[in-house]
């Protein structure tokens, strides 16, 4: 892409965009103060656990009896997810943790149609 924003670009949901996200994430990129980003509803951290490992687990592979994410996908999980979870600052370090992970796994298999997914059983429209 040039100065002007012209050329190729990048797919916002494309492997270019994921991997420029989980770059910032490992640089440390300061989050912006603000409101949370996802339009959910405030729920207990339990309850969002529990519908993002229903959902990984109906797209781990066969035969893969525990999923593990890269690394990458665990920082852009947190980063794009659970950091912006209008209840995130109430919950424990520990259920962040198990969150991210169910979110990464969602992420590995289905990209951004696997967040979008959490995000409507979340009740996110």
């Amino acid at each position: 892409m040039n100065g002007t924003g012209e050329g190729r670009g990048m797919a916002a949901d494309g492997p270019e965009a994921r991997e420029f996200v989980a770059a910032l994430v490992r640089a440390g990129a300061p989050s912006a103060d603000g409101p949370a980003a996802l339009a959910v509803p405030e729920a207990e951290a339990e309850e969002v656990i529990a519908v993002a490992r229903r959902l990984a687990l109906r797209v781990v592979p066969e035969g893969r009896w525990w999923p593990r994410p890269a690394t990458a996908l665990l920082d852009m999980a947190t980063a794009l997810v659970v950091d912006e979870h209008p209840s995130a600052p109430q919950w424990s370090a520990a259920e962040r943790q198990r969150l991210t992970g169910w979110v990464a796994v969602l992420i590995e298999h289905r990209g951004e149609d696997g967040v979008q997914e959490l995000l409507r059983a979340l009740g996110g429209g």
